[in-house]
């Protein structure tokens, strides 16, 4: 599992050694496309965002506190719709047999397992509609975790508090569950419990293992943050590719027309993003492209990105952000678009479409009373008034290809 307080030294283990404006601040020419990949800081280390990105976005969802919903959970495979296609099942998975016990156990059938996309939070979980995870659950906070109608979990569930299944719900792999279990559980491979914990009689498993379990916290965010967000946009103020853009550095402070500005590979520095009602925003990326933003970003319309192929934008805030247009990024390609924030607040408007990977460990992801995203989330709170929709996009764990890093393990 992730240790996020190794992350800056994982990608430079890695390879991830080229410099970038911060190091060496470009004299007479502009950066070449598509330019050397954009390096984060953490004090007197660097790391490149690419490799960082792929070892977080191992998840779908990594949350660092209780995850409390109000409606279902999906997650399915990119360009899919969500809970379905791709390596998952439809949602709710396979059907229990009509006889549970036809001779032999009544999870012989069930599929393999399956790692393509895991879910994580470092507290419990508490849901009370349908929950699919194509991939591992862990839960490692000591609440309960609390699941409604039903659903699967194709990989294997690490789970730490009491588990209380309300309907049927299938975990394919091994279940490691440290606490009391009671419900309509079945265990495609083997239940790991303690000795002393309760095991309901309504429970199956293909077989079960007495032992202790222990279930380290996925999202490590007890360590801190990856990098210091504040630190990584004070560097790019003094030092930075500003002098090479196509339009004036500050065109974005108070933007109330459409526009769209090209953006040459490099790092930039601005002060604030803020966009009016008019203001729709199409970022055109060309290589590697990192803006680092002191204040807020506040998107009055759209902010859409279109980038060149192989090209990657990173957007660096240091302050909040907060969207009330009807896109951000780019949901057709949300493995190349990364959102980073320091601050304690993410604000989206209901039905958004989102393409993004987000690492936002610090704040409350909010997004109405419902929320659908391609790409990949890594959080403090998720707090959604409805269902939560999630399209993996696996290419996240390439991402640290242009820098020398290999892609990480799934998460088992």
């Amino acid at each position: 599992m992730l240790s996020v307080v190794a992350l800056a030294f994982i990608a430079g283990a890695l390879g991830c050694t080229r410099t970038t404006e911060l190091v060496e601040a470009p004299a007479t020419a502009a950066c070449a496309a598509p330019g050397p990949p954009i390096q984060l800081v953490d004090g007197s280390q660097s790391a490149c965002a690419g490799a960082l990105a792929a070892q977080i976005g191992r998840y779908a969802l990594c949350a660092c506190n209780d995850l409390v919903l109000a409606g279902n959970f999906l997650v399915g495979a990119f360009g899919t719709p969500s809970g379905s296609g791709g390596p998952p099942p439809p949602p709710g998975g396979p059907p229990p047999p009509a006889n549970p016990w036809p001779g032999s156990h009544p999870v012989d059938g069930l599929l393999a397992h399956s790692f393509f996309a895991a879910v994580g939070t470092d507290g419990a979980l508490r849901v009370p509609g349908h929950w699919d995870v194509p991939g591992s659950f862990i839960s490692a906070g000591t609440g309960d975790v609390v699941l409604g109608t039903g659903g699967h979990v194709l990989g294997n569930a690490h789970l730490a508090g009491n588990v209380h299944v309300s309907s049927s719900y299938w975990i394919t792999g091994d279940g490691y569950l440290s606490g009391d279990v009671s419900g309509g559980l079945v265990v495609g491979a083997t239940l790991h419990a303690p000795a002393d914990a309760t095991v309901a009689t309504s429970v199956q498993a293909k077989s079960t293992k007495r032992e202790p379990v222990s279930v380290a916290p996925p999202c490590g965010c007890a360590s801190g943050p990856a990098f210091d967000v504040g630190a990584a946009v004070a560097a790019r103020r003094a030092k930075n590719a500003n002098a090479f853009l196509p339009f004036s550095d500050d065109l974005l402070d108070d933007l109330e027309t459409a526009q769209s500005v090209d953006w040459p590979c490099g790092e930039y520095y601005l002060d604030t993003i803020h966009t009016g009602d008019a203001g729709a925003l199409e970022l055109r990326v060309h290589g590697h492209v990192g803006i680092f933003v002191a204040g807020d970003v506040r998107l009055g319309n759209t902010l859409s990105v279109t980038l060149d192929e192989g090209a990657t934008l990173d957007l660096v805030v240091g302050g909040s952000f907060y969207a009330t247009g009807r896109v951000f990024g780019s949901p057709q390609t949300p493995a190349s678009t990364r959102l980073w924030v320091g601050s304690s607040t993410v604000s989206l408007p209901d039905q958004i479409q989102f393409g993004a990977f987000v690492y936002a460990p610090a704040a409350v992801f909010s997004a109405g009373q419902g929320l659908s995203l391609s790409g990949s989330l890594f959080v403090g709170t998720l707090s959604v008034g409805g269902d939560v929709h999630i399209s993996y996009d696996p290419a996240l764990t390439q991402a640290g290809g242009v820098c020398g890093a290999a892609a990480p393990a799934p998460v088992q």
